[in-house]
């Protein structure tokens, strides 16, 4: 039986997201009936696809939510900063809040607010990378000392190889002059 539904449910999903520019109104009825047949089977849905859900159709009217088309979005700061004097204050006792995006549907005018989640913020140790730096450092002259040491005869040769590669290049091309130029003349000697 879970099976039939969650194959319905997959078919009223996708049919209203490819009838959604072409025909809002039948999209619309196809998202609602997407959303009474997930509130009606209990169907267990993970919090990331339910989250998706929310920000694509509409609870209310199940219209198909895009941005600047059929819905407007706007960015909510969190409650528990206040400006005061062009200063951010932030309440003492309340926790942090998350900052969340109102999705308003343009056909019923239907507000869905969406917290965002923050990630913590990385922390980086200044001492730690001075002492590295400083590492780094004796490291590249104990390199800039080896590089002195070696001798020139790596470049050498491939400064050799260079030359050959440019004379067999020069050579064909010389060649290919001289051929151009005995074949008698072209419909582009033509050309202006």
């Amino acid at each position: 039986m879970t099976d039939q539904v969650e194959a319905r449910a997959s078919y009223l999903h996708e049919a209203a997201h490819l009838l959604g520019i072409s025909s809002p109104s039948a999209s619309a009825f196809l998202g609602s009936a997407y959303n009474k047949l997930l509130q009606d089977a209990e169907l267990e849905v993970p919090a990331k696809a339910l989250d998706a859900h929310r920000r694509e159709i509409c609870g209310a009217c199940g219209n198909l939510m895009i941005p600047g088309w059929s819905c407007e979005i706007k960015n909510k700061p969190p409650k528990g900063e206040t400006t005061v004097r062009n200063q951010k204050v932030k309440c003492g006792g309340l926790p942090k809040a998350s900052p969340s995006i109102v999705y308003c549907c343009s056909r019923c005018h239907r507000k869905t607010e969406q917290t965002l989640q923050s990630q913590p913020r990385r922390r980086v140790r200044k001492a730690k990378s001075l002492v590295v730096t400083q590492a780094n450092t004796a490291t590249s002259d104990a390199t800039n000392e080896d590089e002195v040491k070696k001798p020139r005869g790596v470049n050498a040769s491939s400064k050799q190889r260079q030359k050959a590669r440019k004379g067999g290049l020069q050579a064909m091309l010389e060649k290919n002059k001289s051929q151009n130029s005995s074949q008698g003349l072209d419909l582009m000697d033509f050309a202006m």
